[in-house]
């Protein structure tokens, strides 16, 4: 806008002013329009939509302010500056003016030159709050269009706020949460109390926010992306969101084309393989036998040839829809690959019946065409558990039927794998031990050096075979891990070693108990909950625990693992790092997570006596541990030498044959009595 185009309208019942503001304002080259009253002014500006509006207070039929008033109330009204014109010198006319609504005034009698000067320089703010208002309009219409709004949470009230534009984002006839405990009773159920969690650790810690929040159900459901981080005084966290529904509705679908097969929509092998990894878990062994088959058409490529690749693509689609039409409620369905499907069904159903409904002819052009088919199956639990090995054995199976002629079924034979049928069975075995009441808990001691208290003990899971007797953990813990079975077994270990503990402080025997956490519970989200509860249960602290993780776990995902310690540390457990030594930490991560204890690995304790670099070790890892204030514990300590050696390089505890094997809870009895206990609380 510059002065040249600039239209002003004078509003005024004096005609001299008029005409002496008109003058002044022409020569300064500016478009004049002119009205006697409010009544014709009001007219004026909607007619001429002028620029600058110079405003008479007192006029007959309608005084400035209400023509003030009037022009505002027009949407096109609401950013054209007024300045009012007045010979009232009193405070109380002046604000009422900008009450009113008026961008500047001036007093009568009018001083051209003042009044030139005051016009631009209200037009210059003009031009400026238009190209903010632009910029705010551009903004806002990106917010929308980004479905992007903004969010306030006080720390102290748990006030909640909103921005203005946010039901309309999201689509919400109703107002927004006005508290935070409101807002967590709208996410879904099973986020609750992730949110919750996250909301608390970011204000309590000062740190940013960004999680996903699955919000309502039904048609209010939405996905919304926070963000956040606390403001300047600590005492409010400011940030944003965005609806993500449709992006993850759009990722869904991705996913779905991801994992099933376009052509003939059923589910491809990696999906499959995990629903039937699933089933397999929750079945129950011998009383729940499965049977897995690999079932592949042969010579497919005799029909492209002679019909063409449609018609042989119309052939799968038939034999897969068959598959669909006659599966048992239950049954698992895959394209493995061209030619190749997967099927899992319960034994319980007749496999005879339905490979009859798919040894039927196809119609190509109108022509019935018998496609010959060869399958291949395995057997859960007699084959395996394992839902990869069952598949693979299928598949060997099929090559064998694909051998002879016609449509054949063959079975995997036990014994075409001599070297993995052991495997197979102890894992079939495993499946079985915690039912049949087959594991028990051992108990290994850890002295204090300065003391020759016992002052703890290291919980440890051992399988009382049936048949083999005791087994060996180092047999069946990899077994626990690749099954996924040590997620279950891992809950029990936590509710036996609870359960014990509580006993031995019944018995005025305050012991701290260490639990090992394998890499599957760590990925657990509600892992710290369940363990609390567990204490909460059984009525003891949380520091009586200390939780003992492997450098392998803590250096998978480290910040994962930092978020994770910190939460377990804020409910009162001791964390120890195991094995430490033996892994790749990263001193930098180890000085960020929130350690108790340090245990150094019993490959650098056996030849403590004899090798330098070994003592070498030790030591640096003592002086490491006390400069971070952690405890140490040295394990695998078999002989008094190794003792006295770590006793000298200021190892605060051990562990080992020498004190003790691990023994059952009776058992360890007679070690307590033989040694003094520790008869303080647990630090």
């Amino acid at each position: 806008m510059t002065a040249a185009i600039s239209n002003i309208l004078i509003v005024d019942d004096d005609p001299t002013i008029r005409l002496v503001i008109r003058v002044g304002l022409s020569r300064q080259g500016y478009g004049v329009i002119e009205a006697d009253n409010g009544k014709r002014g009001v007219e004026a500006f909607v007619r001429h939509r002028p620029d600058l509006i110079l405003l008479d207070v007192t006029m007959p039929e309608m005084n400035g302010f209400d023509v003030v008033r009037a022009i505002r109330a027009h949407n096109e009204g609401t950013w054209v500056p007024i300045l009012m014109l007045t010979s009232a010198e009193d405070v109380q006319s002046i604000d009422e003016a900008f009450d009113a609504g008026a961008t500047d005034f001036m007093t009568k009698p009018i001083n051209p030159t003042l009044l030139s000067r005051r016009v631009r320089y209200v037009l210059g703010g003009a031009e400026r709050e238009a190209v903010l208002r632009q910029a705010r309009a551009e903004q806002e219409s990106a917010c929308r269009l980004a479905r992007l709004g903004f969010w306030q949470l006080h720390r102290q009230s748990g006030a909640m706020r909103w921005s203005e534009d946010a039901p309309a984002v999201l689509g919400w006839r109703e107002p927004l949460p006005d508290r935070v405990d409101h807002f967590i009773a709208l996410v879904d159920a099973g986020q609750q109390t992730e949110v919750k969690n996250q909301l608390e650790l970011s204000m309590n810690h000062h740190e940013g926010l960004d999680l996903e929040v699955r919000l309502g159900d039904g048609a209010r459901h939405r996905i919304l992306r926070m963000q956040g981080k606390p403001s300047a005084d600590q005492d409010t966290m400011v940030g944003a969101f965005q609806d993500v529904t449709g992006l993850r509705a759009l990722e869904n679908q991705v996913l779905y084309l991801v994992e099933h097969d376009e052509l003939t929509n059923l589910p491809k092998e990696r999906l499959f393989l995990r629903l039937l990894q699933e089933q397999l878990d929750m079945g129950s062994g011998e009383e729940d036998p499965w049977m897995v088959m690999v079932l592949d058409i042969d010579r497919l490529h005799r029909i492209n040839d002679a019909f063409g690749h449609a018609a042989g693509d119309n052939v799968l689609r038939v034999f897969a829809q068959r598959l669909r039409q006659h599966a048992a409620p239950g049954t698992l369905l895959c394209r493995l690959e061209a030619d190749t499907f997967g099927v899992a069904m319960a034994m319980e159903d007749s496999h005879e019946a339905y490979l009859s409904h798919l040894d039927k002819a196809h119609f190509i052009n109108g022509k019935a065409v018998f496609v010959e088919f060869s399958a291949g199956a395995g057997i859960y639990p007699r084959d395996g558990s394992n839902a990869e090995d069952l598949l693979l054995l299928a598949r060997q199976a099929q090559r064998k039927a694909r051998l002879g002629s016609g449509t054949k079924l063959v079975f995997h034979q036990q014994g075409q794998v001599e070297n993995k049928a052991m495997g197979i069975l102890l894992e079939t075995d495993l499946r079985l031990a915690q039912d049949k009441d087959e594991f028990f808990m051992v108990f290994q001691p850890q002295q204090e050096l300065s003391s020759g208290r016992i002052v703890g003990v290291e919980a440890l899971i051992r399988w009382q075979h049936s048949q083999r007797g005791v087994i060996s953990p180092v047999e069946f813990i990899p077994l626990l891990e690749e099954t996924g079975r040590i997620r279950h077994v891992g809950d029990w270990i936590i509710e036996q070693a609870c359960r014990q503990a509580a006993a031995w402080r019944r018995q005025g025997v305050n012991l701290r108990m260490g639990i090992n956490l394998s890499a599957r519970q760590f990925e657990q989200e509600d892992l710290a909950d369940r363990i609390l509860a567990c204490t909460e249960r059984h009525g003891i602290p949380a520091r009586c625990l200390e939780l003992e993780i492997t450098e392998n776990i803590a250096m998978h995902s480290p910040e994962d693992t930092i978020v994770t310690l910190k939460r377990l540390r804020e409910m009162g457990f001791n964390i120890a790092i195991d094995d430490f030594g033996t892994g790749y930490s990263s001193f930098g991560y180890l000085l960020k997570f929130p350690l108790n204890t340090l245990k150094i690995d019993k490959s650098f304790i056996e030849n403590i006596t004899e090798y330098r670099n070994s003592r070498a070790i030790i030591r640096s890892l003592t002086a490491l541990s006390q400069g971070l204030g952690l405890r140490t514990i040295a394990e695998g300590v078999e002989n008094q030498r190794q003792r006295d050696y770590l006793d000298a390089l200021g190892i605060n505890e051990i562990q080992g044959y020498l004190i003790s094997k691990p023994v059952r809870a009776d058992e360890l009895q007679h070690c307590l009595t033989m040694k003094s206990v520790a008869d303080a609380d647990i630090p």
